[in-house]
């Protein structure tokens, strides 16, 4: 069995909240769709209720081989996944501040540089 993810969507606060506490009361709920000969389409949904607001969606397949057969606990295995996921997520897009010492430009001259770069 292939567990396969097609788009990953987060949606999260406009700040980083400073002092609010993580509280993972989640909603969530899977939604299996498309079902082919060996494949099976799904998308997993979590929103968080109170603490930070968050909204976050997976869609993918999950393929299977010939003779394979899902597993009874496939829902448990793709909440386990998508939590994961939906964490790292959360901690890799947090605000962090960039300081740029090098020549400045305006967006005409970057795109008009970018244009050169293309093949």
């Amino acid at each position: 069995m292939e567990i396969q993810i097609q788009r990953i969507g987060l949606l999260r606060p406009e700040k980083n909240p400073k002092s609010c506490t993580l509280n993972l009361d989640l909603d969530w709920k899977i939604d299996y769709t498309d079902f082919g000969n060996n494949s099976v389409g799904y998308i997993f949904y979590a929103e968080s209720e109170g603490g930070i607001p968050l909204k976050f969606k997976i869609e993918g397949n999950i393929v299977l081989e010939d003779s394979e057969k899902l597993p009874g606990n496939l829902s448990e295995l793709l909440l386990d996944r998508g939590l994961n996921i939906m964490v790292d997520l959360f901690n890799i897009t947090r605000d962090r501040t960039v300081s740029v010492q090098n020549e400045l430009f305006s967006i005409e001259e970057f795109r008009g540089k970018v244009k050169n770069l293309e093949v």
